[in-house]
């Protein structure tokens, strides 16, 4: 009896080690949560995901989470460009009209307990005072955002697009 209550206590003791988050994750822990969508394109590490889209052929999804230093170089990017400040909705350039529209883009972060979401339409306005520069400001923060996303293996595993949209 006693050997059976071992190997049981044991098995259960290892299974815990096994789950522990330390063993489990496989990734550098999440200290800045990121939804991102473009179109179809949508990276979510709020649960560790990236979904490519493959135009013709629908979309496809691969595992993703950012490291720890691409974390801190898109909170270096969020920081800079105020991104926590920006309005919640930023509109299009008036009168002019993009088609065929693939929709807003959404960026939401969380970071250290807070939660901003910012959408934003196509084409960015743009403004004349630089300081008022939310379009360019999202900009940078996309094009940084993009480069992480590029750069992943996971993400050059992934078959290429094919086709476009008319």
């Amino acid at each position: 009896m006693r050997i059976v209550v071992c190997i049981t206590a044991s098995i259960v003791l290892s299974g815990c080690c096994l789950l522990s988050p330390i063993f489990s994750t496989g990734h550098d822990p999440q200290f800045l949560r990121v939804y991102y969508r473009n179109g179809l394109d949508v990276l979510d590490t709020f649960h560790g995901t990236y979904q490519k889209d493959l135009v013709e052929a629908g979309t496809t999804n691969a595992p993703m989470w950012l490291t720890t230093r691409e974390q801190q170089i898109l909170l270096e990017a969020l920081q800079e460009n105020s991104f926590f400040t920006l309005p919640d909705v930023i509109h299009a350039q008036p009168n002019v009209i993009v088609f065929p529209s693939h929709g807003p883009d959404t960026l939401r972060v969380e970071y250290e307990g807070r939660t901003k979401t910012v959408v934003w339409y196509w084409p960015l306005p743009i403004a004349t005072n630089p300081l008022d520069d939310v379009g360019a400001r999202v900009l940078d923060i996309r094009s940084i955002l993009w480069d992480i996303i590029f750069s992943k293996p996971e993400y050059k595993a992934l078959p290429p697009a094919k086709g476009g949209y008319q």
